[in-house]
């Protein structure tokens, strides 16, 4: 699992079963034992889809944690962040903490992992990650 990885895409279900989707951006994920960093550049959005309306999260920050692997299975604690992100939907624009982004993109807690050639998914309680080897 070691390595780094740029997020291909995320599938959430937020509270009251609100499903959200994203993908392409410029957020990797550096695995290195037993902690990670995710990072984004700021550069490039994640497109997203939240509750049916498109949107685009520019992610400039970081966020670091680490985690325990037990076969196909790990826990995740998140740690510090800095930096935030700029949710832009239709016309309105917000700015989010790290902290906030950390909330979806940020693995914590029990996770299923699946590992392939150049391909991690990550499958938490409310989220999944799909993460491509750079």
């Amino acid at each position: 699992m070691d390595g780094r990885y740029r997020l291909v895409r995320f599938v959430g279900v937020g509270e009251k079963g609100t499903y959200g989707t994203g993908q392409d951006g410029d957020v990797t994920v550096t695995f290195n034992d037993d902690s990670y960093l995710l990072r984004g550049a700021g550069k490039e959005p994640i497109k997203l889809t939240l509750a049916g309306q498109n949107g685009r999260l520019f992610v400039d920050g970081t966020i670091s944690g680490g985690y325990r692997v037990d076969g196909d299975k790990a826990n995740f604690t998140v740690g510090r962040s800095s930096g935030s992100a700029t949710l832009n939907v239709g016309n309105q624009k917000q700015s989010l903490p790290m902290a906030e982004v950390g909330n979806v993109l940020a693995p914590d807690g029990e996770a299923s992992l699946a590992c392939e050639k150049n391909a991690l998914i990550v499958t938490l309680q409310d989220v999944r990650l799909e993460l491509g080897k750079v």
